[in-house]
C-alpha cells in the first residue's frame, strides 16, 4: 500500500521490444485481465504488455483477499500477509530506520540492530537525531524493543500485503460468522463427508490453453471454493465477495465490477478442465456468489441458468472484441472506438 510512484514512460524501441515479447509468449486471459481491459484496454497494456504494474490495494480489496484467505487457505496467511507492529516508533525513527534499510542485504552477517551500531549513528548525525546525547543514549533511543519489532517488520515485509490488526480482526469475525452459518457452510460443503457424497475443494487453480479456445488467448483463474455433490450430480461452483454495498444491493456490484464475466469464466473452466472428465459426464453446474457486506450481512446469492445464458452471450461477444485488440495489437482505445470512425450518442 502507499502512494503511487511515477514511472518515467518506456522508449519507443522499449515499447516494441516488450511488446514482442509479449505477443511472442501464449497469454491466458484473467477475469482481472479482462475487467482490466473492459475498462481500459490501455491500462490493460500497461499492466500486461509494457509490466508497468500499481501492486497498491484499497482497503475492500485487501478484507476480500483476507477473508478469502482466513476462510478456504489459512495456511497460507503468512505468506501473503503481514500484521502491522503492535506499537510503532516515532515519526523520526521510523526514517532513521527506513534510511537504514537500504543498507540491509549488503552484508550478509549483519541482521539485527546491533549489528548496524556504527551506520545508525551516522544515520542519526546526518539527520541532526540526538545529537546532544551520549553515543550509548543514541543507541538506547534507536535499538530497543519497540524499533526491534519495527526492523523485523520491515525485513518480512517485501511481497507482503500489509494490514492493520483492525482490518485483521474485521476479517476473522467475518470468517467466524460465516462458519457458524449453516445455510453458508453447507453451500460450501464444508460438511461433506462419505455418507452424503460430498466434497470439495479451495482455491483451485484451472486453465485452458490458447490451442483450446477460438481466440488468441487461453483463459486461467482461481475458482474460490468447488462442491462435488455425488447424490444430486451437481457442481457447485462458489465465488466469495467483499462488498461496499449492503446485500441486496448487489447486482448493482455485479455490473460494477463485470463480476458476471468472471461467472461465465469460471464455469467454462469448470467444464472444460473437470466436466469433460468421464467421471462428471451427467453432471450439470451451479454457480453461487457467497456475499459478505458492509454490515457484516451473509448470502449465498444463486445464479439460474437463465441468466447464465444472457451472461455467456455477452461474454462470448465481449471475448470477440478482446480478441480484435489482441489481433490488431492495438490497446489504444476500447472496442467500439477503434472499429468506428466516430462514435455517436
Amino acid at each position: 500500500m502507499g502512494a503511487s510512484k511515477f514511472i518515467s514512460p518506456p522508449s519507443f524501441s522499449e515499447k516494441l521490444e516488450k511488446e514482442e515479447k509479449f505477443f511472442d509468449k501464449n497469454f491466458y486471459m484473467s477475469y482481472s485481465g479482462l475487467n482490466k481491459l473492459l475498462y481500459s484496454p490501455s491500462m490493460f497494456y500497461t499492466h500486461y504488455v509494457l509490466k508497468e504494474r500499481d501492486d497498491s490495494y484499497d482497503q475492500l480489496m485487501v478484507e476480500g483477499n483476507l477473508i478469502h484467505c482466513l476462510l478456504l487457505d489459512p495456511k497460507s496467511f503468512d505468506d501473503k500477509f503481514l500484521l502491522t507492529p503492535n506499537e510503532t516508533p516515532s515519526d523520526a525513527q521510523r526514517d532513521v530506520l527506513d534510511t537504514l534499510f537500504m543498507f540491509y542485504g549488503v552484508d550478509d552477517s549483519k541482521e539485527s540492530l546491533n549489528d548496524f551500531q556504527e551506520t545508525l549513528l551516522e544515520i542519526l548525525k546526518d539527520k541532526n537525531l540526538y545529537q546532544s546525547m551520549k553515543v550509548p543514549t543514541q543507541l538506547s533511543k534507536m535499538i530497543n524493543d519497540v524499533t526491534e519489532e519495527y526492523w523485523e517488520f520491515q525485513k518480512k515485509s517485501e511481497g507482503k500485503i500489509i494490514i492493520d490488526h483492525e482490518t485483521y480482526d474485521f476479517a476473522k469475525s467475518v470468517v467466524e460468522k460465516i462458519t457458524t452459518n449453516p445455510v453458508v457452510m453447507e453451500t460450501m460443503g464444508f460438511f461433506g463427508d462419505e455418507m452424503n457424497g460430498i466434497t470439495s475443494k479451495n482455491e483451485l487453480g484451472l486453465s485452458i490453453a490458447p490451442e483450446d479456445t477460438k481466440y488468441t488467448f487461453g483463459f486461467t483463474g482461481f475458482i474460490d471454493n468447488l462442491v462435488f455433490d455425488k447424490q444430486n450430480k451437481i457442481i457447485r461452483i462458489n465465488d466469495l465477495k467483499k462488498t461496499g454495498k449492503i446485500i441486496s444491493n448487489f447486482a448493482v456490484t455485479i455490473e460494477y465490477f463485470n463480476y458476471w464475466a468472471q461467472a461465465v469464466m469460471y464455469k467454462k473452466l469448470v467444464e472444460h478442465c473437470i466436466m469433460d472428465n468421464p467421471e462428471y459426464k451427467d453432471y450439470t453446474t451451479e454457480f453461487r456468489f457467497i456475499v459478505v457486506d458492509s454490515q457484516m450481512q451473509i448470502a449465498p446469492i444463486k445464479v439460474s441458468e437463465e441468466t447464465m445464458k444472457t451472461w455467456t452471450e455477452r461474454f462470448d461477444k465481449t471475448l470477440e472484441e478482446a480478441d480484435y485488440h489482441f489481433k490488431q495489437k492495438n490497446f489504444e482505445l476500447p472496442y467500439e472506438f477503434l472499429i468506428n470512425k466516430e462514435l455517436v450518442i
